[in-house]
């Protein structure tokens, strides 16, 4: 049976490239190696193989560890459909000390630091739009903190689903991870949020539908 895959919405996975335009995605894919097959027990990548990048886990399951100066091995975590690893070391020249190992199967896509770097080199404009988007998240990451310093519980959770109508085309959205991780990006438990959501529908602000929020208020 053969699979359908998309080299541009693979990269898109990723929380680096997932807010650029198609036509940079596809600027990416000569970088990009996709859906290559690791079989089970054998190893994605090892410490100081020259192979250090990032890393999608296309299909199958692997584990991720690091084994101790006495032959310890330490888990780090497990990776399923989806997931991601190694983003960073896209832009540090810094060795990495960790396994990736194939628990059955396993298709990789993958992009190498030493591609990332050269393809930088060639497009200034990706170099831009990287750069752009960077800054974009910064500007996320530090609103959230003031969220999480200044804001009660419920304030908090308000302001991140206004944030999130702004950007939406409609009154209606999506949460864009699962409550639970939600919870944990406000420093709030997973409990907290629950009954905060309840609040704000009781209040009129909201209807919830799992992972669906629709703000009653009409748009202006």
């Amino acid at each position: 049976m053969t699979i359908q895959h998309s080299a541009t919405a693979c990269l898109a996975r990723a929380p680096l490239f997932s807010s650029l335009d198609l036509e940079t995605l596809i600027s990416l894919v000569p970088a990009s190696k996709h859906r290559q097959l690791f079989p089970r027990g054998s190893f994605i990548k090892q410490p100081f193989d020259n192979n250090d990048g990032m890393f999608v886990l296309d299909q199958g399951s692997a584990k991720v560890y690091s084994v101790s100066d006495t032959g310890k091995e330490k888990i780090l975590y497990m990776m399923k459909p989806g997931d991601i690893t190694g983003q960073e070391t896209l832009f540090s020249v810094r060795k990495t000390d960790y396994f990736i190992e194939a628990l059955e199967d396993s298709y990789v896509c993958s992009v190498s630091h030493r591609a990332f770097q050269q393809l930088l080199q060639k497009s200034p404009a990706l170099c831009l739009k990287l750069l752009n988007t960077f800054g974009d998240k910064l500007v996320a990451v530090e609103q959230n903190s003031i969220r999480r310093d200044t804001l009660l519980a419920k304030d908090r959770v308000l302001s991140y689903l206004k944030d999130k109508l702004d950007s939406s085309t409609s009154s209606t959205f999506q949460l864009p991870v699962k409550k639970k991780e939600l919870a944990s990006f406000l420093g709030l438990s997973p409990e907290t949020l629950s009954r905060q959501l309840k609040a704000l529908q009781k209040d009129g602000e909201i209807t919830v539908s799992g992972r669906n929020i629709t703000f009653t208020t009409p748009r202006y």
